[in-house]
């Protein structure tokens, strides 16, 4: 025969807490003090740190630029341009004396001109001057004029053709000297290369009557 279990006991009528509930707060403080040392520290290691800089760097200032004294080694810095080369000395040319005396009258001096060139290089050639006009004589003063500026005379005749102005005829080889003649001889107006049937050699002038 079984008996029912008998009751327990009921003491006071409270339940045994737990030991986590009835933790003191000594042990609290004890534990929470090393995390807030570190944190502690951190703050005042900070706090320095920007006490320090602000005293070092004043507000608005710019780097600080640190000046070697005469114990640091000195530093060599590459000569600038003007440090490196002196520029020369310009030395002024004398002056000349003012000159003496009255100033010259007169008008001034031409600038230098390049002399003016001569047809040396052609050679004169003997010229037959041929008289195709009625005056008489025309064909030997035109001889006279042209052997005095050098032109040796082949033969002085008449000319039965009809030619309307003072014209000279040259050879194949002699056109710079027919040229040369022309200019010598404004009367000149025509310049022409000799024909068939045409008399003399080289060069021919004949003239007309508006030669003067």
């Amino acid at each position: 025969m079984s008996f029912p279990p008998s009751p327990e006991p009921a003491g006071d009528g409270v339940r045994p807490r737990s030991h986590r509930a009835g933790e003191p707060a000594a042990v609290t403080l004890r534990r929470l003090l090393p995390p807030l040392g570190a944190v502690s520290a951190v703050v005042l290691v900070v706090v320095l740190l920007l006490v320090l800089n602000n005293r070092s760097t004043p507000r608005g200032a710019g780097p600080a630029i640190v000046v070697p004294t005469s114990s640091s080694p000195a530093v060599s810095a590459s000569p600038s341009a003007t440090s490196a080369t002196p520029a020369p000395s310009v030395s002024a040319s004398p002056t000349a004396p003012p000159p003496t005396g009255p100033p010259p009258t007169g008008p001034a001096p031409p600038a230098s001109e390049p002399p003016a060139t001569t047809p040396a290089s052609i050679a004169k050639v003997p010229v037959t001057v041929l008289n195709n006009s009625r005056r008489s004589g025309l064909a030997r003063e035109v001889a006279a004029e042209v052997h005095a500026k050098g032109w040796p005379i082949a033969q002085v005749g008449n000319y039965r053709g009809r030619l309307a102005v003072t014209t000279v005829f040259y050879a194949p080889g002699q056109l710079a000297q027919a040229r040369e003649l022309a200019r010598e001889f404004p009367q000149i107006q025509r310049i022409e290369p000799r024909f068939a049937g045409l008399p003399g050699h080289g060069l021919t002038l004949v003239v007309t009557r508006d030669w003067h």
